[in-house]
């Protein structure tokens, strides 16, 4: 028996065996990737397979870290990109950068001898990139992103400029290189040259002993790259100046193709809020699911840290929300009935913080002409004073006589938020108190947070207001002529329009379709309108 059954298994292996060999002198060509019968030099010249550099060029996602190597390579579903990290801009960055590290050293040197011409400096910065968590998705800093389209963890780079102004760029990888990876990768980073962090000492003294040059760097006691850095400045015997300020401030100016960005990004965080906001949730879950959904539709990446939502204890919908587009961030607020309307105490709490917001527009277009206010920190010191103004006017706050740090104290306990303003750009919002106590400028992006929280155990207000929150945040572009452009208008923050875009209300009121129609139609034609509009002028 055993014998028998190994004959027939002899016999039907043969005539696999002869049945491929016919198939294999066939003129089929969906076969001979997978016939055994093939010779391997054969195989390989039918396939024409690529080289490993070519492999990892095309295929580049396979990154370490398990992503795409740069922000640019995340546009690429999208049929018309607005993509901001070309190597154009990137050299604009670097020019901006560098000019104004050169400005600060012009400045300083002119308070220490006024009667000295400007001299002309060199310039080394290093930028050190984020390191990669385990079990935590990577993100990489702004800074560095701003100066280099490099999504890889544990990078360094190095910029340089001679006092005959000619600038360069190296990039600083973990890992080792070799010649092929390093020319590809040069050109995907847009860099001279890529080398193994281990050479990142090397590099810095051949260049520190160059002209005698100011060596940057933002120094942190856990990065690898910072002990490097120090070690090159002991050895040179060259002071390590921190560049940390004066990178924020030049990234609070943005370019024509960040606006662009920004403008897409807020559009779509906008509109996909408007949506959100038009459909009947049952859960907080299921409201950042939508969100996400629909900011995903229009090829934006969803920020899961950027997305807190939820219902409080008088039933309204509390949700601030964003996305990124092209590494730049877009995002705003807003709260609404879950019953469709909002209540008395409700409406009166919101209108206040709608009042505000109108006002801290008028001042900040007024700080372009010697207005009260002329920095974030002073306007969030304006909005805390215009707060506790109109408590006294809902009585929530009694109307006594009270100096203005004594008001601003009062006031801060009903706002959820430590800071209502903060830079937008790449990464989270910026609110560091050096920054914020930049003036405003053209060219600014600034994300506006106000928000009005009663307490349940505040006596000295009317029951009706006890226990209600109320939030409205919007993105704002200040304009060369300081007016302000409203970059998340798409989605509506007057009571009236979220009352008609509501669920609730349309199923008691059928003439409040043709409402909600009217108000979704023109909110998705603005959100395409103004996502042509910034695709156009990029």
């Amino acid at each position: 028996m055993l014998r028998s059954l190994k004959n027939l298994k002899y016999s039907a292996w043969r005539d696999v065996r002869r049945g491929c060999s016919v198939v294999a002198t066939s003129d089929r060509s969906d076969v001979h990737l997978v016939l055994p019968t093939v010779i391997s030099s054969e195989f390989a010249k039918k396939i024409r397979p690529l080289s490993v550099p070519d492999l990892i060029d095309k295929f580049s996602r396979d990154a370490p870290g398990g992503q795409f190597a740069t922000v640019a390579e995340y546009l690429h579903s999208d049929p018309r990109p607005a993509a901001v990290l070309v190597p154009e801009e990137i050299d604009l960055h670097r020019i901006m950068a560098l000019d104004d590290l050169n400005a600060y050293m012009h400045a300083k040197d002119a308070f220490k001898e006024p009667q000295r011409k400007n001299r002309v400096f060199a310039h080394v910065l290093v930028v050190a990139g984020a390191d990669s968590i385990l079990r935590c998705p990577f993100r990489q800093r702004s800074e560095f992103l701003y100066l280099c389209d490099c999504l890889r963890p544990g990078a360094a780079l190095v910029l340089h400029r001679n006092r005959k102004r000619k600038a360069g760029a190296l990039l600083f990888l973990p890992e080792e290189v070799d010649s092929q990876l390093s020319s590809i990768y040069s050109h995907m980073h847009h860099v001279e040259d890529v080398l193994p962090l281990a050479m990142l000492k090397k590099s810095l003294l051949w260049l520190l002993r160059d002209q005698s040059p100011e060596l940057w760097h933002s120094f942190q006691t856990s990065s690898p790259v910072s002990r490097i850095v120090q070690e090159a400045a002991d050895e040179a015997k060259t002071p390590l100046c921190n560049p940390r300020y004066i990178l924020q401030y030049t990234r609070t100016v943005k370019t024509s193709r960040e606006l662009c960005a920004l403008r897409r990004a807020n559009a779509i965080a906008a509109g996909s809020m408007a949506e959100v906001i038009a459909q009947h949730q049952s859960s907080p879950q299921e409201l950042a699911t939508s969100f996400d959904y629909k900011c995903r539709l229009s090829h934006a990446q969803p920020d899961a840290c950027k997305v807190s939502c939820g219902l409080d204890g008088n039933g309204l919908w509390q949700m601030d929300a964003g996305c990124q587009y092209g590494g730049y961030q877009g995002g705003l607020a807003r709260c609404w009935p879950i019953s469709g309307r909002f209540t008395p105490p409700q409406k009166m709490l919101y209108g206040a913080l709608l009042d505000i917001h109108r006002d801290l527009c008028s001042l900040i277009q007024s700080a372009g002409s010697e207005g009260a206010v002329r920095t974030p920190l002073e306007l969030h010191a304006a909005y805390l004073i215009l707060l506790a103004r109109h408590l006294r006017e809902l009585r929530v706050l009694p109307k006594v006589d009270m100096s203005p740090a004594e008001t601003v104290e009062v006031a801060r306990k009903y706002n959820c938020s430590p800071i209502v303003i903060s830079h937008v750009g790449l990464g989270k919002r910026d609110t560091s108190r050096r920054l914020l106590d930049y003036p405003f400028a053209p060219g600014n992006i600034v994300s506006l947070r106000l928000s009005i929280s009663i307490p349940d155990d505040c006596c000295q207000a009317y029951p009706e207001f006890r226990g209600i929150l109320c939030q409205l945040g919007d993105t704002l572009h200040i304009r060369n002529d300081y007016s302000l452009e409203v970059l998340t208008a798409v989605c509506p923050s007057e009571p009236q329009e979220i009352e008609v875009c509501l669920p609730a209300v349309r199923a008691r009121s059928p003439r409040s379709w043709a409402d909600r129609d009217q108000v979704l139609g023109a909110t998705s034609m603005t959100s395409q309108a103004a996502t042509e509009e910034s695709t156009a002028n990029c």
